[in-house]
């Protein structure tokens, strides 16, 4: 049976949130796919593309940046919310974004690709802020709270059913967007 690069990155996936990036072996997945080693040279030159497929889609997955974002959702609380529910219920991902940041701990270009789009996202957090009312220098550090919240969501909540999860994080969210 021939798999895809997305059969490929869907099995690593899993994988990756089942165990972290050192958990991630060619062979292993090979077996667990019932395929090959040589279906995975044939999609990807080295576990490390494989890696960086796995990175480019976790980027993937991060609606804000796309353009129908602001128009999907005119507000900016509603745009704030969307991206930690959709975290929570669309990509339903278990440590994955956690692995990956962890990773990046020892591997410098994976560290800055990490960053280069975090900056992306606190800078779009960063303008919801803004248009919220709040002055520069608040609007930031909420944005930098708000991104610290999404990204150790899975960490402290990631053991609860979605149900849970969800008003954990809304009541979060709720006291983020508020004017104290």
């Amino acid at each position: 049976m021939s798999q895809s690069r997305d059969d490929w990155l869907d099995a690593a996936w899993r994988m990756l949130g089942d165990g972290g990036v050192d958990a991630i072996r060619v062979e292993k997945l090979a077996e667990n796919m019932g395929v090959t080693k040589g279906s995975f040279y044939w999609h990807f030159k080295n576990r490390r593309d494989l890696i960086d497929g796995l990175l480019d889609r976790w980027f993937s997955m991060r609606e804000e940046l796309q353009p129908e974002f602001i128009t999907n959702y005119p507000s900016p609380e509603e745009r704030l919310w969307k991206v930690l529910e959709r975290l929570i219920i669309k990509r339903s991902a278990k440590g994955q974004p956690a692995a990956l940041r962890l990773w990046a701990q020892t591997h410098e270009d994976v560290a800055i690709k990490i960053d280069e789009a975090d900056d992306l996202r606190r800078n779009i957090f960063f303008e919801q802020f803004c248009a919220l009312g709040f002055d520069r220098d608040e609007s930031e550090i909420r944005a930098d709270i708000y991104m610290a919240v999404i990204s150790a969501e899975f960490l402290y909540s990631g053991h609860l059913s979605q149900k849970d999860r969800l008003a954990k994080a809304r009541k979060k969210h709720d006291v983020l967007v508020k004017m104290l």
